[in-house]
């Protein structure tokens, strides 16, 4: 087993998708040294979104969906983590303030 892992092109994914109709997917997988789970994902990408979906850095609507609220869920995370911090500060300042009444 290889370290480096093969670049494919767009074309040649086509190639090897056409492959796997005529000959299956385990035959292709030997074939050209893929493991099975990429040929899936390279099928499920070209049915989704057609040969475009083949190129480099295509993402389907899920991805695109799951790094939107990634997203969102970072900026809520920080907006989150302000709240606190606003309201530890008015907790430890009324602190101070009924400590200062009390000496008084």
């Amino acid at each position: 087993m290889s370290l480096h892992q093969k670049k494919w092109k767009q074309n040649e994914k086509e190639e090897i998708l056409l492959y796997v109709k005529e000959h299956g997917v385990s035959k292709t997988s030997r074939e050209f040294n893929i493991s099975t789970a990429t040929i899936y994902n390279w099928k499920n990408k070209y049915d989704e979104l057609g040969s475009e979906g083949l190129g480099s850095g295509a993402k389907t609507a899920l991805e695109r969906e799951l790094a939107q609220l990634k997203l969102e869920n970072s900026e809520l995370k920080k907006m989150v983590a302000e709240k606190e911090l606003a309201l530890r500060v008015k907790d430890s300042l009324l602190k101070k303030n009924a400590s200062l009444k009390r000496k008084e």
